[in-house]
């Protein structure tokens, strides 16, 4: 029976915080990769980076943006703006792999023996993401907390790869330097789980699922890039075998 009586709960900043530190994150990630040397004209960068990154920063831009009005109850917006996110996801996941495969190949050119050996991590990052994109959008209008949790997994696909330009300036071994840019941005599924501690009184499965699943994960990726059977795959994969 309801308690009448009881004060509101009070609305969770949790989504809109994170978000905020995920941008942040990002835009630090490639102040020196790609801010500066565009603004100083340090380095020439193709259309096609351009593309993907004006894409990508989109995307996250906007979903703090959506988080912000979830947070501020503007739920019409949110659901205008949903069309414009679907939008930008749908040019993400062709420009992703095509800026994979066109990294790939100035690598070869350059003589590297491995020149698509990191594909992998591009790969696996864009394809997560529009799995668990795709995943939110279809529980949009079932199941807010699983549309809201697949969501946040979503944005924390694209930060490993920011934080990546970042862990280059770490001591670390390998298979410890590959592995530390995605474990690092994991690290924000352990706030989710306690945040739903916190606020369901369990861990929702959304969390628990996306933990059991990319936290292994990331943890064996370093081993799946030096492998023989990727970098003999990935050649003819990308188109240049």
């Amino acid at each position: 029976m309801t308690n009448l009586g009881a004060p509101a709960r009070p609305k969770s900043r949790f989504f809109a915080a994170s978000a905020a530190l995920m941008a942040g994150l990002v835009l630090l990630s490639f102040l020196g990769t790609y801010f500066l040397p565009l603004a100083t004209r340090g380095q020439d960068f193709s259309l096609l980076r351009h593309l993907h990154g004006l894409a990508f920063f989109a995307w996250i831009a906007l979903y703090l943006v959506q988080t912000v009005l979830v947070n501020n109850g503007g739920l019409r917006l949110h659901r205008e703006l949903g069309i414009a996110g679907v939008a930008i996801a749908g040019a993400m996941l062709p420009l992703g792999i095509w800026m994979a495969q066109a990294a790939g190949l100035e690598r070869m050119a350059r003589g590297n023996p491995q020149p698509f050996e990191t594909s992998f991590y591009n790969l696996a990052d864009i394809l997560l993401f529009s799995l668990t994109f795709g995943g939110a959008i279809y529980a949009a209008s079932r199941k807010i907390e699983w549309h809201r949790r697949l969501m946040f997994v979503a944005a924390l696909n694209l930060l490993g790869p920011a934080i990546s330009r970042l862990t280059p300036l770490l001591p670390l071994p390998f298979p410890w330097a590959d592995m530390a840019p995605n474990v690092l941005a994991d690290g924000l599924l352990i706030a989710l789980a306690v945040h739903d501690r916190r606020r369901l009184g369990r861990v929702h499965p959304a969390t628990l699922l996306a933990a059991l699943v990319l936290i292994p994960f990331h943890a064996v990726e370093p081993l799946i890039v030096k492998s023989a059977w990727w970098n003999s795959l990935a050649p003819t994969l990308f188109g240049a075998g």
